[in-house]
């Protein structure tokens, strides 16, 4: 390639680069500020970005961001999945947080397609609810067929999720201690059953430091179950509308592969501590930087698009989800 030719290409990717950049870091700041979700605030600053219509200078960078860097950052999650804290929960964490998100997928499939939702997008909000909010829509969106409504229905997930998210923070601690849920019980389900990591965190640490770390260990257990999700609504996803029969067998995208990989890798302890900071950041403010970037791209005329079945959908998985967590947290804790 050419200087002409580098110079060009730089010239149509840098605006959008540097707003993908912009809207990270501007994400961050802001939800350390005003102890908001940071992928909440990264989608308003995005549809923020889509209502001055520049659109059409920044696309290709944003597609950077939009495409392969959510892929990449949700390869990075991989690394921060500690298998020692896993094996500290023990079998009954395994099965238990598996139950949960295919549990939660089914619920979450049939729900949508009886509301009359696409089934991609049934399974992105399905996959939101059952493992890691924000995150799992992400990832099951690379999955999905690329669309203008696959997106769309990522970012109002992503929203849905966060409130919902919010919600159980504040209500799930009072709810546990009305049905006598003790203090390692109650950590179980909210591990099991609140969508985002960090509302997860706020309603353990609301209980006591073992509610905390159980809370902690309980959805680590769900984020483990992300890459076979994955795997399993790409396969699903490859089902053709006529007759529904398959296609073909596919590998598993390739941010799986990086998923496990660097998984197994941290489990080996071939990982260094200070690594693993370092990617859990950039696996952070590359999500962050995805979801400002699909939002940026639909601009805030999506909202007007939210259909009241996926609100529905979200809310109806949801219930189940925290239904299915309270049951495992009696029977096997």
């Amino acid at each position: 390639m050419t200087a002409a030719a580098l110079r060009l290409e730089a010239g149509k990717l840098g605006p959008g680069l540097i707003t993908g950049l912009l809207l990270a870091i501007l994400a961050k700041l802001l939800s350390q500020s005003l102890h908001a979700p940071a992928p909440l605030i990264a989608v308003v600053l995005g549809m923020m970005l889509g209502a001055l219509n520049l659109q059409a200078q920044l696309s290709a960078g944003l597609d950077i961001f939009a495409k392969p860097g959510l892929r990449l950052g949700v390869a990075m999650m991989g690394a921060q999945i500690s298998w020692a804290e896993f094996a500290a929960l023990g079998g009954p964490a395994i099965l238990a947080s598996g139950v949960v998100v295919l549990g939660g997928l089914a619920i979450g499939a049939a729900a949508g397609l009886a509301l009359g939702l696409p089934f991609a997008e049934a399974l992105i909000a399905a996959a939101a609810c059952s493992i890691c909010g924000a995150s799992a829509a992400l990832a099951a969106s690379q999955a999905a067929p690329a669309s203008p409504a696959n997106q769309r229905t990522t970012a109002l997930v992503i929203v849905g999720v966060n409130l919902l998210s919010t919600v159980a923070m504040l209500a799930y601690p009072p709810l546990a201690q009305a049905l006598g849920l003790s203090a390692h019980q109650a950590g179980v389900f909210f591990g099991l059953s609140i969508h985002d990591v960090a509302q997860v965190a706020g309603a353990g640490a609301s209980v006591s430091p073992e509610t905390a770390s159980t809370a902690a260990l309980a959805k680590l257990a769900r984020i483990v179950w992300l890459g076979p999700a994955v795997v399993l609504i790409g396969l699903l996803l490859s089902r053709s509308k006529e007759g529904g029969v398959v296609s073909g067998l596919k590998a598993p995208p390739l941010f799986v592969l990086g998923f496990a990989a660097l998984a197994a890798a941290r489990g080996l302890n071939l990982i260094p501590p200070g690594l693993v900071e370092i990617l859990a950041v950039c696996s952070s403010f590359l999500l962050l930087a995805g979801v400002g970037a699909i939002s940026a791209k639909l601009g805030p005329q999506a909202l007007m698009q939210v259909k009241p079945r996926l609100a529905m959908m979200l809310g109806t998985v949801t219930v189940a989800v925290a239904v299915l967590a309270y049951a495992l947290a009696r029977i096997f804790f």
